[in-house]
C-alpha cells in the first residue's frame, strides 16, 4: 500500500510540474513574450495548492489540527517566497551593503572576468591590494591623478628612504606638500597585476591612507560605480 501511494505521489508531483511548464510557456514561444514577474508566482501558488490537496487526497485525510499547522507552515513560506522575490534587487543591495561592512576592502572576482568591490560603512571604497608583495590596503581616489602612498607603506613595500626625494610639489586638501615620485614594481588587485606604476611618496604623517588614483585605473580596460559597487574591468 505505502509503495502505491508513493508512486502515485510521484505521477502527481511529474502532473503538477508538467503542467505548470506547459501553461507557462506553451502560450509564450517567444523570449520577449515569457512575463516571470507576473506568471511565475501565479505558477508556484497553484502548484503549492494542487500538490497539498492531492497529497492529503493520497495520504488519507488529516485532522484539523493537522490541516491549521500545514495551513500556516505553508502560508508563511509562501509569504517569505513573494517578499523575497518582490524586494529581491533590495535584498542583493543590502547584502553589497553587510558585506562591505564585514569585509571592507575585499575584491572579488566575477565570472564574467571583472573584480568586484563593496563599499565600506564609511561610503569610501577601500581596496585591499598587493604592493611590491606586500598586502596594503588604499583608498579609491579619481581625483588623484597618480597612485600615492604614505610614507609607512612605502617601506613596508621595500622602497629604499635614502632614494626619497620630496621634490615634486602638489596641491592636496590641506594646503601644497612635497611628495617622492617612485615607481612600484607590481601592484595587484584581486587578479589584476599592474607593473611598472608611476606613484608618489608623501611625507611621514602626512597621509592618512595610501591612494589609489588614476595612473593605476587608466591601466584598467574600464571602471564603473554603480551604487555601492566598484566594479573594475581589467
Amino acid at each position: 500500500m505505502r509503495g502505491l501511494r508513493g508512486i502515485a505521489l510521484g505521477l502527481v508531483i511529474a502532473g503538477i510540474v508538467g503542467g505548470s511548464l506547459y501553461s507557462y510557456f506553451g502560450a509564450n514561444v517567444l523570449p520577449q513574450d515569457i512575463d516571470l514577474d507576473q506568471t511565475g508566482p501565479r505558477l508556484v501558488t497553484l502548484s503549492i495548492i494542487a500538490f497539498v490537496f492531492l497529497a492529503s487526497l493520497i495520504f488519507g485525510q488529516p485532522r484539523i489540527r493537522d490541516i491549521v499547522q500545514g495551513t500556516i507552515f505553508w502560508g508563511g513560506l509562501f509569504v517569505l517566497l513573494i517578499v523575497g522575490y518582490t524586494f529581491r534587487s533590495d535584498l542583493i543591495n543590502g547584502g553589497y551593503r553587510v558585506l562591505g561592512a564585514l569585509a571592507p576592502g575585499l575584491a572579488v572576482p566575477q565570472d564574467n572576468g571583472t573584480i568586484l568591490v563593496v563599499r565600506g560603512a564609511s561610503g569610501h571604497f577601500r581596496l585591499d591590494t598587493l604592493l611590491n608583495g606586500t598586502k596594503t590596503q588604499m583608498l579609491l581616489d579619481t581625483g588623484a591623478s597618480s597612485v600615492v602612498l604614505t610614507y609607512q607603506d612605502a617601506l613596508n613595500a621595500g622602497l629604499d628612504p635614502a632614494n626619497l626625494l620630496f621634490t615634486v610639489p602638489v596641491q592636496t586638501a590641506n594646503g601644497s606638500a612635497l611628495v617622492a615620485p617612485v615607481r612600484i614594481k607590481t601592484l595587484s588587485v584581486s587578479n589584476f597585476r599592474l607593473t611598472n606604476v608611476r606613484a608618489f611618496v608623501s611625507r611621514d604623517g602626512a597621509l592618512g591612507t595610501s591612494l589609489l588614483g588614476m595612473s593605476a585605473l587608466d591601466r584598467l580596460s574600464s571602471w564603473r560605480i554603480e551604487g555601492d559597487k566598484l566594479v573594475l574591468v581589467p
